[in-house]
Protein backbone atom coordinates (compact mmCIF):
# COMPACT_ATOMS: atom_id res chain seq x y z
CA UNK A 1 0.00 0.00 0.00
CA UNK A 2 1.10 3.65 -0.94
CA UNK A 3 -0.24 7.06 -1.86
CA UNK A 4 2.46 10.14 -2.63
CA UNK A 5 -0.12 12.20 -4.90
CA UNK A 6 -4.19 12.05 -5.13
CA UNK A 7 -3.95 11.45 -9.33
CA UNK A 8 -2.43 8.72 -9.14
CA UNK A 9 -4.08 5.15 -10.15
CA UNK A 10 -6.47 4.74 -7.65
CA UNK A 11 -6.40 0.92 -6.28
CA UNK A 12 -8.42 0.84 -3.55
CA UNK A 13 -10.16 2.68 -1.16
CA UNK A 14 -13.19 2.53 1.84
CA UNK A 15 -16.52 4.29 1.32
CA UNK A 16 -18.56 5.96 3.72
CA UNK A 17 -21.87 4.40 5.50
CA UNK A 18 -24.77 5.66 7.36
CA UNK A 19 -27.16 4.08 9.42
CA UNK A 20 -30.67 3.27 9.17
CA UNK A 21 -33.08 5.75 9.70
CA UNK A 22 -34.93 3.81 11.74
CA UNK A 23 -31.88 3.45 14.08
CA UNK A 24 -31.73 7.28 14.52
CA UNK A 25 -35.03 8.98 14.29
CA UNK A 26 -36.52 7.39 17.67
CA UNK A 27 -33.48 10.27 19.26
CA UNK A 28 -34.35 12.79 17.60
CA UNK A 29 -37.96 15.18 17.12
CA UNK A 30 -39.12 14.50 13.85
CA UNK A 31 -42.32 12.78 13.63
CA UNK A 32 -45.26 12.16 11.16
CA UNK A 33 -44.10 14.18 7.96
CA UNK A 34 -41.22 14.98 8.68
CA UNK A 35 -40.28 11.53 9.56
CA UNK A 36 -40.56 10.59 6.40
CA UNK A 37 -38.93 13.45 4.49
CA UNK A 38 -35.62 12.36 7.10
CA UNK A 39 -36.01 8.62 6.35
CA UNK A 40 -36.38 9.76 2.25
CA UNK A 41 -33.32 11.79 2.51
CA UNK A 42 -31.08 8.98 4.64
CA UNK A 43 -32.25 6.18 2.08
CA UNK A 44 -32.02 7.86 -0.94
CA UNK A 45 -28.04 8.59 0.62
CA UNK A 46 -27.20 4.61 1.27
CA UNK A 47 -29.19 4.34 -2.10
CA UNK A 48 -26.39 6.80 -3.99
CA UNK A 49 -23.77 5.27 -1.53
CA UNK A 50 -23.80 1.79 -2.74
CA UNK A 51 -24.08 3.33 -6.33
CA UNK A 52 -20.56 4.64 -5.68
CA UNK A 53 -19.15 1.57 -4.62
CA UNK A 54 -20.43 0.39 -8.08
CA UNK A 55 -18.94 3.17 -10.05
CA UNK A 56 -15.70 2.85 -8.10
CA UNK A 57 -15.55 -1.72 -8.86
CA UNK A 58 -16.66 -0.65 -12.02
CA UNK A 59 -13.13 0.92 -12.52
CA UNK A 60 -11.41 -1.87 -11.27
CA UNK A 61 -11.16 -0.21 -7.77
CA UNK A 62 -10.65 -2.36 -4.72
CA UNK A 63 -13.76 -1.13 -2.35
CA UNK A 64 -14.43 -1.93 1.76
CA UNK A 65 -16.85 0.04 3.78
CA UNK A 66 -16.82 2.08 7.11
CA UNK A 67 -18.42 0.84 9.87
CA UNK A 68 -20.59 2.38 12.78
CA UNK A 69 -19.74 -0.04 16.09
CA UNK A 70 -20.08 2.92 18.42
CA UNK A 71 -23.67 3.92 19.63
CA UNK A 72 -26.17 6.00 17.56
CA UNK A 73 -27.06 8.15 20.66
CA UNK A 74 -24.58 9.52 23.57
CA UNK A 75 -27.15 10.38 26.26
CA UNK A 76 -27.51 13.90 24.83
CA UNK A 77 -27.56 13.81 21.14
CA UNK A 78 -27.38 11.69 17.91
CA UNK A 79 -23.73 10.87 17.25
CA UNK A 80 -22.01 11.42 13.94
CA UNK A 81 -21.98 8.28 11.75
CA UNK A 82 -18.66 7.42 9.98
CA UNK A 83 -19.52 8.82 6.34
CA UNK A 84 -16.81 11.13 5.60
CA UNK A 85 -14.36 8.95 5.98
CA UNK A 86 -11.67 11.32 4.48
CA UNK A 87 -11.51 13.33 8.02
CA UNK A 88 -10.47 9.92 9.79
CA UNK A 89 -6.99 8.92 8.40
CA UNK A 90 -3.94 9.76 5.66
CA UNK A 91 -1.81 7.62 3.88
CA UNK A 92 1.91 8.67 2.21
CA UNK A 93 4.24 6.70 1.23
CA UNK A 94 3.41 3.58 3.01
CA UNK A 95 2.70 5.26 6.72
CA UNK A 96 -0.55 6.17 7.89
CA UNK A 97 -1.57 9.16 9.78
CA UNK A 98 -4.91 8.62 12.12
CA UNK A 99 -6.57 11.64 13.08
CA UNK A 100 -8.50 12.34 16.55
CA UNK A 101 -12.55 14.68 16.44
CA UNK A 102 -13.02 17.04 18.66
CA UNK A 103 -16.50 16.76 19.93
CA UNK A 104 -18.45 14.42 21.99
CA UNK A 105 -20.67 13.50 19.32
CA UNK A 106 -17.61 12.23 17.00
CA UNK A 107 -15.39 10.85 19.08
CA UNK A 108 -16.02 7.27 18.23
CA UNK A 109 -15.93 8.04 14.15
CA UNK A 110 -12.44 7.25 13.80
CA UNK A 111 -12.74 3.64 14.83
CA UNK A 112 -14.74 2.98 11.90
CA UNK A 113 -12.42 2.44 9.80
CA UNK A 114 -10.01 0.01 11.92
CA UNK A 115 -11.32 -3.00 10.56
CA UNK A 116 -9.38 -2.24 7.26
CA UNK A 117 -6.72 -0.25 8.15
CA UNK A 118 -5.64 -2.63 11.11
CA UNK A 119 -4.98 -5.48 8.21
CA UNK A 120 -2.56 -3.92 6.45
CA UNK A 121 1.15 -3.51 7.52
CA UNK A 122 2.25 0.12 7.26
CA UNK A 123 5.94 1.01 7.74
CA UNK A 124 5.24 3.43 10.33
CA UNK A 125 1.88 4.58 11.84
CA UNK A 126 1.25 8.14 13.48
CA UNK A 127 -1.86 8.36 15.77
CA UNK A 128 -3.23 11.04 17.58
CA UNK A 129 -4.07 11.13 20.73
CA UNK A 130 -7.37 12.13 22.45
CA UNK A 131 -6.40 12.04 26.13
CA UNK A 132 -10.08 11.78 26.86
CA UNK A 133 -10.82 15.01 25.84
CA UNK A 134 -13.40 16.24 24.00
CA UNK A 135 -14.99 19.06 23.76
CA UNK A 136 -19.04 18.71 24.75
CA UNK A 137 -20.09 22.87 24.75
CA UNK A 138 -21.49 25.50 21.99
CA UNK A 139 -20.44 24.86 18.85
CA UNK A 140 -20.37 28.31 17.38
CA UNK A 141 -17.97 29.40 20.18
CA UNK A 142 -15.57 26.47 19.61
CA UNK A 143 -12.01 27.19 19.47
CA UNK A 144 -9.61 24.11 18.54
CA UNK A 145 -6.67 26.56 20.24
CA UNK A 146 -8.46 27.27 23.19
CA UNK A 147 -10.55 24.95 23.98
CA UNK A 148 -9.01 21.39 23.35
CA UNK A 149 -5.77 20.83 24.97
CA UNK A 150 -4.47 18.30 23.05
CA UNK A 151 -3.92 17.86 18.86
CA UNK A 152 -6.44 17.40 16.23
CA UNK A 153 -5.72 17.82 12.27
CA UNK A 154 -8.09 16.77 9.82
CA UNK A 155 -6.47 15.14 6.68
CA UNK A 156 -8.60 17.33 4.37
CA UNK A 157 -6.65 20.28 5.32
CA UNK A 158 -4.21 19.62 2.75
CA UNK A 159 -3.42 17.97 -0.05
CA UNK A 160 -0.77 15.36 -1.36
CA UNK A 161 1.44 16.23 -4.47
CA UNK A 162 4.04 14.22 -4.44
CA UNK A 163 6.82 15.78 -2.65
CA UNK A 164 4.67 18.97 -1.98
CA UNK A 165 1.96 19.35 0.55
CA UNK A 166 -0.89 21.83 0.47
CA UNK A 167 -2.02 23.22 3.45
CA UNK A 168 -4.84 25.34 4.07
CA UNK A 169 -4.05 28.27 6.12
CA UNK A 170 -6.31 28.25 8.94
CA UNK A 171 -7.88 25.37 10.38
CA UNK A 172 -11.81 26.24 11.45
CA UNK A 173 -12.89 23.50 14.00
CA UNK A 174 -10.58 20.79 12.53
CA UNK A 175 -7.27 21.55 13.71
CA UNK A 176 -4.94 23.11 15.94
CA UNK A 177 -1.07 24.19 15.96
CA UNK A 178 -0.18 20.94 18.04
CA UNK A 179 -1.95 18.79 15.50
CA UNK A 180 -0.41 20.95 12.70
CA UNK A 181 2.56 19.83 14.22
CA UNK A 182 2.26 16.31 14.62
CA UNK A 183 1.03 16.11 10.70
CA UNK A 184 4.28 17.87 9.70
CA UNK A 185 6.35 15.84 11.79
CA UNK A 186 4.59 12.58 10.33
CA UNK A 187 5.20 13.71 6.58
CA UNK A 188 8.36 14.43 7.08
CA UNK A 189 9.08 11.01 9.01
CA UNK A 190 8.14 9.60 5.67
CA UNK A 191 9.84 11.71 3.11
CA UNK A 192 12.33 14.47 4.54
CA UNK A 193 12.71 16.69 1.46
CA UNK A 194 8.70 17.36 1.43
CA UNK A 195 7.95 20.95 1.23
CA UNK A 196 4.54 22.57 2.76
CA UNK A 197 2.68 25.59 0.86
CA UNK A 198 -0.48 27.56 2.28
CA UNK A 199 -3.23 28.14 0.46
CA UNK A 200 -5.20 31.37 2.05
CA UNK A 201 -8.32 29.77 2.79
CA UNK A 202 -10.09 28.19 5.72
CA UNK A 203 -10.46 24.21 7.25
CA UNK A 204 -11.10 21.26 4.59
CA UNK A 205 -9.50 22.32 1.19
CA UNK A 206 -11.08 19.65 -0.86
CA UNK A 207 -14.52 21.90 -1.56
CA UNK A 208 -11.87 24.96 -3.00
CA UNK A 209 -9.39 23.02 -5.08
CA UNK A 210 -9.01 19.88 -7.51
CA UNK A 211 -5.81 18.74 -8.60
CA UNK A 212 -6.89 17.28 -12.06
CA UNK A 213 -3.47 16.07 -13.19
CA UNK A 214 -0.08 17.77 -13.06
CA UNK A 215 -0.04 20.71 -14.03
CA UNK A 216 -3.67 21.45 -14.47
CA UNK A 217 -6.05 22.24 -11.41
CA UNK A 218 -9.84 23.10 -10.39
CA UNK A 219 -10.54 25.65 -7.79
CA UNK A 220 -13.23 28.35 -6.48
CA UNK A 221 -10.62 30.68 -5.14
CA UNK A 222 -8.76 33.68 -6.59
CA UNK A 223 -5.37 32.98 -7.65
CA UNK A 224 -3.65 35.75 -5.04
CA UNK A 225 -4.87 32.86 -2.65
CA UNK A 226 -3.07 30.16 -4.08
CA UNK A 227 0.92 29.33 -3.13
CA UNK A 228 3.33 29.87 -5.68
CA UNK A 229 3.73 26.17 -6.32
CA UNK A 230 1.00 26.66 -9.12
CA UNK A 231 2.55 29.46 -10.69
CA UNK A 232 3.20 27.01 -13.93
CA UNK A 233 -0.02 25.23 -13.82
CA UNK A 234 -2.80 25.84 -15.75
CA UNK A 235 -6.28 26.97 -13.82
CA UNK A 236 -9.73 26.17 -14.17
CA UNK A 237 -12.24 28.45 -12.02
CA UNK A 238 -15.49 27.57 -11.32
CA UNK A 239 -18.08 29.29 -8.81
CA UNK A 240 -17.72 28.42 -5.22
CA UNK A 241 -19.91 25.57 -3.60
CA UNK A 242 -21.24 27.69 -1.23
CA UNK A 243 -23.20 30.04 -3.87
CA UNK A 244 -24.61 27.08 -5.96
CA UNK A 245 -25.62 24.69 -3.07
CA UNK A 246 -29.09 24.52 -0.88
CA UNK A 247 -27.87 22.63 1.73
CA UNK A 248 -24.83 24.44 2.74
CA UNK A 249 -26.92 26.89 4.64
CA UNK A 250 -27.39 24.50 6.71
CA UNK A 251 -23.56 23.37 7.06
CA UNK A 252 -23.26 22.21 11.01
CA UNK A 253 -24.12 18.89 11.22
CA UNK A 254 -25.83 19.45 14.67
CA UNK A 255 -28.70 21.22 13.03
CA UNK A 256 -29.65 17.90 10.95
CA UNK A 257 -32.00 16.64 12.50
CA UNK A 258 -34.37 19.49 12.89
CA UNK A 259 -37.56 19.37 11.14
CA UNK A 260 -37.77 22.30 9.40
CA UNK A 261 -34.52 21.48 7.99
CA UNK A 262 -35.29 18.09 6.94
CA UNK A 263 -38.16 19.40 5.21
CA UNK A 264 -36.48 21.89 3.35
CA UNK A 265 -33.73 19.43 2.36
CA UNK A 266 -36.17 17.38 1.11
CA UNK A 267 -38.40 19.96 -0.92
CA UNK A 268 -34.78 20.89 -2.59
CA UNK A 269 -34.36 17.33 -3.47
CA UNK A 270 -37.50 17.56 -5.38
CA UNK A 271 -36.64 20.29 -7.22
CA UNK A 272 -33.20 19.51 -7.86
CA UNK A 273 -32.06 18.74 -11.53
CA UNK A 274 -28.91 16.99 -12.30
CA UNK A 275 -28.22 20.01 -14.16
CA UNK A 276 -27.96 22.60 -11.23
CA UNK A 277 -26.06 20.43 -8.94
CA UNK A 278 -22.12 20.64 -8.99
CA UNK A 279 -19.89 20.42 -6.19
CA UNK A 280 -15.76 20.34 -7.12
CA UNK A 281 -15.00 17.71 -4.35
CA UNK A 282 -14.14 15.25 -6.41
CA UNK A 283 -11.95 11.66 -6.69
CA UNK A 284 -9.53 11.23 -9.35
CA UNK A 285 -9.52 7.51 -10.86
CA UNK A 286 -6.10 8.56 -12.79
CA UNK A 287 -5.08 11.69 -14.67
CA UNK A 288 -7.74 11.01 -17.62
CA UNK A 289 -10.58 9.97 -15.30
CA UNK A 290 -12.29 12.08 -12.53
CA UNK A 291 -15.63 11.51 -10.31
CA UNK A 292 -17.21 14.31 -9.90
CA UNK A 293 -20.37 15.36 -7.47
CA UNK A 294 -22.98 16.57 -9.88
CA UNK A 295 -23.04 18.05 -13.43
CA UNK A 296 -21.26 20.71 -14.88
CA UNK A 297 -21.73 20.77 -18.71
CA UNK A 298 -19.48 23.51 -19.28
CA UNK A 299 -16.46 22.27 -16.94
CA UNK A 300 -16.97 18.89 -18.92
CA UNK A 301 -16.77 20.21 -22.25
CA UNK A 302 -13.17 21.94 -21.06
CA UNK A 303 -11.43 19.21 -19.56
CA UNK A 304 -13.18 16.57 -22.53
CA UNK A 305 -11.11 18.83 -24.53
CA UNK A 306 -8.20 17.45 -22.69
CA UNK A 307 -8.65 14.02 -22.68
CA UNK A 308 -10.23 13.97 -19.53
CA UNK A 309 -13.47 11.31 -19.13
CA UNK A 310 -15.71 13.36 -16.09
CA UNK A 311 -18.02 10.80 -14.64
CA UNK A 312 -20.82 11.91 -12.57
CA UNK A 313 -22.04 10.81 -9.50
CA UNK A 314 -25.13 11.35 -7.87
CA UNK A 315 -24.61 12.13 -4.83
CA UNK A 316 -27.52 14.78 -3.44
CA UNK A 317 -28.90 13.54 -0.74
CA UNK A 318 -26.13 12.15 0.54
CA UNK A 319 -24.55 16.02 0.37
CA UNK A 320 -27.47 16.73 3.13
CA UNK A 321 -24.42 15.72 5.49
CA UNK A 322 -22.09 18.25 3.41
CA UNK A 323 -20.36 15.39 1.89
CA UNK A 324 -19.27 14.83 -1.91
CA UNK A 325 -17.65 12.06 -3.17
CA UNK A 326 -14.24 13.23 -2.17
CA UNK A 327 -15.28 13.05 1.44
CA UNK A 328 -17.29 9.87 1.29
CA UNK A 329 -13.94 8.30 0.10
CA UNK A 330 -10.45 7.78 1.47
CA UNK A 331 -7.71 6.21 -0.25
CA UNK A 332 -5.85 3.33 0.68
CA UNK A 333 -3.27 2.62 -2.30
CA UNK A 334 -2.51 4.39 -5.29
CA UNK A 335 0.20 3.50 -8.16
CA UNK A 336 3.04 5.80 -8.58
CA UNK A 337 6.03 7.36 -7.66
CA UNK A 338 7.66 9.66 -5.45
CA UNK A 339 7.84 12.82 -7.85
CA UNK A 340 7.66 16.53 -7.56
CA UNK A 341 5.32 18.40 -9.52
CA UNK A 342 6.28 21.99 -9.46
Amino acid sequence: MSIWAEFHPLKSCVIGTLPDPVDIIPYTNLKNRYEKYFTDIINRSRHELDNLEKVLKSFDVKTYRSKQTYPFYNGKTVNTPPLAVRDIYSIYGNSLFKGNFAFEWNKKVPESCDHVLDEINFDTTVKLPTDDIFFDGDFFTFDPEKDLPRPIFHPPITLRCGNDIIMARKFGYEGNDLGKTQYINWIRSVNPKAKFHTIDTDGHIDSQIFLVRPGLLLTSLSVDKLPNFFDKWEKIFIESVTSQLFHKKNEYRHKKFHPVIAQSFYNFLQTCTEETYFNLNSLSIDENTVLFTGTHPSLFSQLEKKGINCVAVDLKATTFWDTGVHCATNELERQGDLESYA
